[in-house]
């Protein structure tokens, strides 16, 4: 027969094992769902493709949109040409404000953890500037 503390020790191990079992669970639940990347892929090639039907286009009076393309992996880059050579020395301040815009404006590119490139160029088509912003970045 079991005596009074062994079954206590059961009853104990019986209750920390539940607790640990629904303890994990629970923080499992916690987790984002594993992102396909595959189907993320596809839904940007097919953004991609949908924007650079309509581009170029002057998003501003000195800026213009010529194409977006997708990859490597879960990224999506936007490809501008500041066409006043004025504006050229202005793109010191354009990372926060990119930051700022997929933060606040990108919510479905943000909750596929998407990351999205900036590059401008110049009238000539020279880079200027590649600016990355990560969803991870966003407070």
């Amino acid at each position: 027969m079991l005596g009074a503390k062994n079954l206590l020790a059961i009853l104990a191990l019986g209750l920390a094992l539940a607790v640990i079992f629904f303890t994990g669970r629970y923080y499992a639940s916690l987790r984002p769902a594993k992102v396909d990347l595959g189907e993320i892929s596809l839904a940007l090639e097919r953004e991609a493709e949908e924007l650079n039907a309509t581009l170029p286009e002057m998003v501003s009076e000195n800026v213009r949109l010529d194409k977006a393309t997708t990859g490597p992996g879960n990224a999506l880059t936007y490809f501008y040409t500041i066409v006043d050579e004025g504006d050229i020395r202005k793109t010191d301040k354009l990372r926060g404000q990119l930051l700022q815009r997929v933060c606040t404006m990108m919510p479905e590119y943000r909750e596929r953890g998407t990351i999205v490139g900036y590059t401008l160029r110049d009238p000539a088509g020279s880079t200027i500037a590649e600016i990355s912003v990560n969803p991870r970045d966003c407070q």
